[in-house]
């Protein structure tokens, strides 16, 4: 499967805003009507609060020296690409729906 460079550029910036912690390299790809959904947390979250959920995780894990390793992998269940996010040795991944340039939904699951 061929994917565009605009959604290429955008998992490799999700994965170095994990790999770096900065959440603004993130959430510039966040289209206003973006929704996060995720196993650990029981809310889907909106635009305004995953930029206050990310920030405010981001912070945590620097405060607490939390290292996390991304990287790209293929999406076997739904096409496309995903993040995998690795800490601890717990494997995380992050699924994204793009939509003209902007990323409008965020999945994060155990598989």
């Amino acid at each position: 499967m061929e994917y565009s460079e605009k959604y290429v550029q955008i998992l490799n910036d999700f994965a170095e805003a994990w790999n770096t912690l900065d959440s603004e390299k993130l959430l510039q790809h966040l289209d206003e009507s973006f929704v996060y959904d995720s196993q650990w947390v029981f809310a889907s979250l909106d635009y305004e609060g995953y930029k206050q959920y990310l920030r405010g995780k981001f912070e945590n894990f620097r405060n607490k020296g939390i290292v996390i390793k991304a990287d790209l992998v293929n999406d076997p269940v739904f096409g496309g690409g995903m993040i995998r996010l690795i800490q601890n040795g717990q494997t995380i991944l992050y699924r994204i729906k793009e939509k003209n340039g902007k990323v409008i939904k965020g999945d994060m699951c155990m598989f």
